[in-house]
């Protein structure tokens, strides 16, 4: 039971990290989505950007710490391969989200003559 609250805590520990970033994605993802009647695809475009980014950042705050203990591994030095493949699909998913957000600035755009 000590291991389960110590993992809880440090994993509260990295979403309160992120909290000024989730907090602003919030606002960001509020705001999109009460501009929705002005520019619904647009709006639909930066609203999913802005969830997927939020998701992104809770479940790798949890990731790093509980799938690691889900599969018995020990620390870094032991499973580098393990915790590099981690960072690595962590990092392709961040790209993603960045990627749905940057089609929101550019999707509907009037081209210019």
């Amino acid at each position: 039971m000590e291991s389960s609250t110590q993992a809880l805590i440090q994993v509260l520990r990295n979403v309160l990290t992120q909290l000024p970033s989730l907090l602003t994605l919030l606002v960001c993802l509020i705001i999109a989505l009460a501009r929705w009647k002005r520019h619904p695809k647009v709006s639909l475009v930066a609203a999913a950007g802005f969830t997927f980014h939020i998701l992104h950042g809770l479940f790798f705050s949890a990731a790093y710490i509980w799938i690691p203990r889900l599969f018995g591994f020990g620390g870094f030095q032991d499973n580098q391969a393990f915790f590099s493949l981690l960072a690595i699909v962590g990092n392709c998913l961040f790209a993603i989200a960045l990627a749905i957000l940057l089609t929101a600035v550019f999707i509907d755009r009037k081209q210019t003559a």
